[in-house]
């Protein structure tokens, strides 16, 4: 096994978990449903949970499915880049697309070389990381709808009750598939995909863990639960099954899935289904754009990197 492949992995799956913070700790905490302590625990359980169960399945999201083979240098050039622009928004508080960056890395690196590119499967990913968002928000605002009226006959204390479980579970649902759909997708990357190693996927675990629990009060960990918009815990709890439900889906067909990009879409589903909602359309456009240009700057680097090995 390269050694430096699983290196740059951990430290991938390390600031992926820093990333992803702000979904798995900082909507919890900013609805109000758990914790601080109780959202770190929850997301180390799911993410532990989702990537060893699940996580192999993930193991031909690059080799066997983007392309019919790879090399060292392509998968490496592939870690690198994801690793330098995950970290550079990461450091300015933005959530990034992980799968779009990662995969749009491979693409790039990958064209450069002279193996080909399963164009079918590339534009079936492709169509995903659209239609995912897309029917997040729809499936938000029917859960979101529902449960509104449901809950409004029931007493406060009641309510109180089923928003603390509604939280401990939708939050365990979204990290255990952000661990088997995202970190599944980095353990593919060590080029260990078609046969289980379970110590290399136990340390991409633990290290997604880390950097969730090391770096979950930080700016970055508030930065779509308490700064973006405002939603109540039934709204959090629609928008986390909804999304998990999407990136789940992915999973079972070795598709990689943006959960920023499910979740967001959920929670957009979930306030507007209200009269009114409290959205901050600034950090809101900065986060699609951000979207849409990294995975064309991940392209664009991997492709040169490649060019220069």
């Amino acid at each position: 096994m390269d050694e430096l492949l699983v290196g740059l992995a951990a430290l991938l799956s390390f600031v992926f978990g820093w990333n992803n913070s702000s979904f798995l700790i900082g909507n919890l905490r900013g609805s109000g449903s758990l914790s601080f302590a109780a959202a770190i625990l929850t997301a180390v359980a799911g993410l532990l949970v989702g990537t060893l169960l699940e996580g192999s399945k993930m193991g031909t999201t690059f080799v066997g499915s983007l392309a019919p083979t790879t090399t060292s240098s392509i998968m490496v050039v592939t870690l690198v880049v994801a690793l330098g622009l995950t970290l550079a928004l990461t450091m300015i508080d933005l959530p990034v697309s992980f799968s779009m960056i990662m995969v749009s890395a491979f693409l790039g690196a990958t064209l450069q070389s002279t193996i080909p590119v399963n164009a079918a499967r590339a534009g079936t990913v492709v169509t995903f990381w659209f239609v995912a968002p897309a029917a997040t928000a729809a499936l938000t605002f029917v859960i979101y709808a529902s449960l509104t009226r449901f809950v409004s006959r029931l007493s406060l204390i009641t309510v109180d009750s089923l928003n603390r479980a509604g939280g401990l579970v939708s939050g365990l649902a979204v990290a255990y598939t952000l661990g088997a759909n995202n970190v599944g997708m980095i353990y593919a990357s060590t080029l260990a995909g078609t046969s289980f190693i379970f110590w290399i996927m136990l340390l991409l675990a633990v290290t997604a863990m880390a950097g969730a629990v090391t770096f979950g009060r930080s700016a970055l960990g508030g930065s779509i639960g308490d700064k973006m918009l405002s939603l109540s815990p039934q709204g959090v709890f629609s928008a986390f099954v909804s999304s998990s439900l999407l990136v789940w889906f992915g999973t079972q067909f070795a598709l990689p899935v943006s959960i920023s990009q499910c979740l967001l879409g959920g929670m957009f589903g979930a306030a507007y289904s209200r009269a009114f909602s409290a959205i901050n359309r600034r950090l809101a456009g900065e986060t699609v754009s951000v979207w849409l240009l990294a995975p064309l700057a991940a392209f664009g680097l991997a492709y040169l990197l490649e060019m220069m090995l």
